[in-house]
């Protein structure tokens, strides 16, 4: 299995107690094993989690990293357009040897510790920059929750109309499509463009999602898209591609019924073996681990950090569609802004900027203009999460520590409980977490918590952090916000 360098795979611990087994492809751009760790999921449908190295959903990541992961990922799915849109002989934009030279880069980095590799990731970003490519006329859908900020990376990477699918309530927004998603532990996703000819055009439509195990997300989507509006092509985007030789043949059968042509571009291919009765094994596993310690440092500050629209233009949700994303000056505004009151209020690297749920790509930008602002400083990502996870703090385990707090977006299932992981853990604890809710969020809504005996997320988070920033934006509807200013609401 992968190691990095005195570090083992954080996948060896589940893996050697549930006897699962991740294998690469030889074609592998990337080894699968370099891309994901495992964990143990609270889950009755599926006992293990694929857990992501480059997609910051469940580890901080330099935010950097994600970017280039995410726009190789639109590099690959660029190629596989061009394999089925265009005349043959004809000369491909992306040739082999680039993509192949940006995949390398990204093991490089992969096989280094996080924190010993600004340099390899430095190179891996300018091997990415140049392999953007247009493609006219696409549509680009990423999968709520873990996929929406990936998907607009690929949208960037290609030029394209982004929209991701959602689980939040969206009254006055009809949604067009729905779709289950059967083994997440919300399974309910819905379509809610506002332009009802989003999906009109002839292009390719590009769906993306952080991993394939079987594909039968993708085909439900792909039969609920096809029967709105028919499209000749369908590409599907993932960081890993795991399906069994059967599933493979089951996207060859829905082309052949549809009369379309599908195609998945994935940084990793390979397949999982799975232990007999998982399942069982894996609860009777949680059943025995030890409960995790309390944080026991001294609870932090809270500050709320209100940018009014006077400042910075009110943000549109790609959950609604979008054609581009949100203005650089617009990205550099709040950085800038975040960056003096970070300074005026003493806040300590390391950084933490934390996206929650859905709201993923701004949070990462703003991520990313903030490392560029400070470079002495270790600024990481990552978001929360409504799936529940074991943690087990130990180095061959991908899910060090756990933070649970209630739901404070109005959702279409109602309030429960959200979660935020490896924020501590092996004596760890982050200067600072500036945590992104859904623009348009209420104060009293981060404040006060919405599920009896668990905190809200601004009170949850001080307890692992020496100062929690929530960052307050306007959003581009009729309830725009406030003022901008930094308050101790400690």
């Amino acid at each position: 299995m992968s190691e990095t360098t005195n570090h083992p795979w954080t996948g060896t611990y589940v893996a050697e107690a549930l006897g699962v087994a991740i294998h690469s492809d030889s074609a592998s751009a990337v080894a699968v094993e370099d891309l994901v760790g495992l964990a143990l999921r609270r889950n009755p449908k599926r006992a293990h989690l694929l857990v992501s190295r480059v997609l910051a959903k469940h580890v901080p990541t330099e935010p950097a990293l994600v970017i280039a992961a995410g726009e190789l990922l639109g590099a690959f799915t660029a190629r596989e357009v061009f394999g089925l849109t265009s005349d043959a002989g004809t000369t491909h934009p992306l040739p082999a040897a680039t993509l192949t030279a940006a995949a390398d880069a990204l093991t490089s980095v992969l096989k280094q510790p996080t924190g010993q590799r600004h340099e390899a990731i430095s190179t891996l970003t300018e091997l990415v920059a140049p392999l953007h490519t247009v493609v006219p006329d696409a549509v680009v859908i990423g999968y709520a929750e873990t996929a929406t900020g990936l998907g607009r990376l690929v949208a960037n990477s290609l030029g394209a109309y982004y929209i991701h699918s959602t689980r939040h309530a969206t009254p006055g927004v009809v949604p067009v499509a729905g779709f289950e998603e059967g083994h997440s532990h919300a399974t309910s996703h819905a379509m809610v463009p506002t332009d009802p000819r989003w999906l009109d055009g002839s292009g390719p439509v590009i769906l993306v999602d952080d991993e394939l195990s079987t594909g039968s997300t993708v085909i439900n989507t792909i039969r609920e898209l096809h029967a709105l509006v028919p499209h000749p092509v369908y590409v599907v985007a993932a960081l890993i591609d795991l399906r069994s030789s059967a599933d493979r043949a089951r996207f060859d059968a829905l082309a052949t019924e549809l009369g379309c042509r599908i195609a998945v571009a994935a940084l990793g291919t390979g397949w999982i073996e799975l232990g007999t009765d998982i399942l069982g094994r894996a609860a009777a596993l949680i059943e025995d681990l030890p409960e995790p310690k309390p944080a026991v440092d001294v609870a932090g500050r809270v500050s709320i950090l209100e940018i009014a629209s006077s400042f910075i233009s009110p943000v549109r949700s790609d959950r609604f569609g979008n054609a581009s994303a949100p203005l650089s000056a617009t990205v550099e505004a709040i950085a800038g802004h975040l960056s003096g009151q970070l300074d005026e209020a003493g806040c300590q690297s390391p950084f933490v900027v934390l996206g929650c749920e859905e709201n993923m790509s701004l949070p990462l930008a703003v991520a990313q203009a903030l490392d560029r602002l400070r470079p002495d400083d270790d600024v990481r990502f990552s978001t929360t999460t409504r799936s529940p996870i074991v943690p087990l703090d130990r180095d061959s385990y991908a899910i060090a520590s756990a933070v649970t707090f209630s739901s404070h977006d109005q959702t279409n299932d109602g309030p429960g409980p959200r979660f935020a992981y490896n924020l501590n853990g092996s004596g760890q604890r982050p200067g600072t977490i500036v945590a992104f809710p859904e623009p348009g969020t209420e104060r009293t809504e981060l404040l006060h918590s919405s599920v009896p005996d668990l905190p809200p997320l601004a009170v949850a988070l001080r307890a692992v952090t020496n100062d929690a920033v929530v960052v307050l934006l306007c959003v581009d509807s009729p309830t725009a916000a406030a003022h901008s200013q930094l308050e101790d609401v400690s």
